[in-house]
């Protein structure tokens, strides 16, 4: 849990709600799945800790009024975030690269899991064919092309891990966008509003920005909160509070001043977007609901933060076990 100075500094004018299912959700999320379908996937002792995460907890922050039908592919889709973050993020940029090509081709339906040979294939399928129960194609295919640059990032990231090098300030923004994953989940966002945008709504730069200000600002919020896991775990040269105190030769309380004040612009530029957007004629209500939408992502990664343990040290998981897992086939 965020301390209680950073958090006041790090408020949002919308409200931060939670889906009603949320605690059924975690149940299955435990029982059905890491228990059930995902077991062997990472050791039992990291599986154990990973029911600790409370991934459904996120799901229902950011989709609080999916119905328990729509929440089905946005949980599962949360609970491969984790174990797909946690298990490769040491992983070699060349690993990526196959990970990459394969879960992609698997989200884009060119391929079926058994020909990707990696360990989360079939989750990426499962998702893929519950969310056309409620979306079209074409929604399914921003979905991967999301996670496709998911994982851009990810190699972007494992690159300067490898290396040990610092990126640059702009390259770690664009690249911290990509990685962090929520580009995929506001793809899938539809699912819960129960309303298909039109693709050229989608594809409109202001609402193209705005999707982008809803991952960097969440982004920005986390780069506090899992601080000291990223010093603990060997990333410290990819959190943003230590690029900007690299480049911009300063301590780190200074850049995290700085990183507040980035934060607070982009912010206040999502607030002015969404408070003035064009006009999509008879689709100007249904975008304003979908941007709507767009805000619980934010708010809901800080109200969900008191309930889970995944930025607790005694839950951080063990590196050395999961970078053997990462190479490991699917059994």
């Amino acid at each position: 849990m965020m301390d209680s100075t950073t958090m006041a500094k790090l408020r949002y004018p919308f409200p931060s709600l939670m889906n009603p299912h949320a605690e059924a959700l975690q149940q299955h999320t435990d029982r059905v799945w890491i228990d059930g379908e995902w077991a062997g996937i990472v050791p039992p002792e990291i599986a154990e800790g990973f029911k600790q995460v409370r991934t459904a907890y996120m799901t229902a922050f950011f989709f609080p009024s999916a119905t328990w039908e729509r929440l089905i592919p946005l949980a599962r889709m949360m609970l491969f975030s984790l174990y797909q973050d946690d298990v490769y993020e040491h992983a070699s940029p060349d690993q990526v690269q196959h990970l990459r090509h394969q879960t992609v081709a698997v989200a884009r339906g060119e391929i079926t899991p058994q020909e990707a040979g990696v360990p989360l294939a079939r989750a990426i399928a499962q998702i893929r064919a519950e969310a056309l129960a409620f979306i079209p194609p074409t929604s399914v295919a921003r979905w991967a092309d999301d996670l496709d640059l998911y994982f851009q990032g990810l190699e972007a990231e494992t690159t300067h891990l490898a290396a040990d090098t610092v990126p640059g300030i702009e390259e770690y923004m664009a690249m911290r966008e990509k990685a962090l994953m929520i580009h995929p989940f506001l793809a899938l966002k539809e699912i819960e509003t129960g309303t298909v945008l039109p693709e050229g709504i989608h594809d409109h730069p202001v609402v193209r920005r705005l999707k982008s200000l809803t991952v960097r600002i969440t982004g920005w919020f986390n780069e506090f909160q899992s601080y000291d896991k990223d010093m603990r775990t060997g990333m410290e040269n990819v959190n943003f509070i230590n690029v900007l105190a690299h480049h911009h030769r300063i301590c780190i309380d200074q850049a995290r001043e700085e990183l507040f004040s980035i934060h607070d612009r982009e912010l206040d530029e999502f607030v002015r977007l969404q408070r003035d957007l064009p006009d999509f004629g008879r689709w100007s209500d249904p975008v304003a609901q979908h941007i709507h939408h767009f805000s619980f992502v934010i708010s809901g990664w800080r109200g969900v933060d008191k309930h889970i343990h995944r930025y607790d040290p005694e839950y951080y998981p063990d590196q050395e076990t999961l970078c053997a897992t990462a190479g490991k086939d699917p059994t």
